[in-house]
């Protein structure tokens, strides 16, 4: 089984998701497949996958086969995955969001509440 976070980003980089994206999530793929096309000429296996689940008649074979290499690219090049988690982030989070809400936390908070709506208040003592 295939990192869910490797799922999302071969679902979008087959267009299964693409058109769901925000302007963020659009720029974070296109970051993400220039990635792969930088290290897909050094990897035929990689371009293949790739090419596979762009077609148009690309099904959840094809795309389910991009995320098993993904998966086994990263595990053999760590640099390499941690760019692709990097650049991936936002596709990731839009595809995963439910009700169209991501929250995110980057560094250090004293009081911290993510939540897509509140009914009430909210008091931190």
């Amino acid at each position: 089984m295939t990192d869910p976070f490797l799922d999302s980003l071969a679902t979008a980089l087959g267009g299964q998701a693409a058109t769901a994206l925000s302007a963020a999530g659009t720029m974070a793929l296109a970051k993400v497949r220039d990635l792969l096309s930088r290290r897909s000429q050094r990897d035929p296996d990689t371009q293949a996958a790739l090419e596979a689940a762009e077609r148009d008649d690309a099904g959840p074979a094809q795309i389910t086969a991009l995320a098993e290499r993904l998966d086994e690219v990263c595990a053999e090049d760590a640099q390499f995955a941690e760019q692709l988690r990097h650049e991936g982030a936002a596709v990731h989070n839009e595809i995963t969001a439910s009700d169209n809400v991501v929250n995110i936390n980057k560094g250090q908070v004293t009081n911290l509440v993510q939540t897509r709506e509140i009914n009430g208040g909210i008091t931190f003592n």
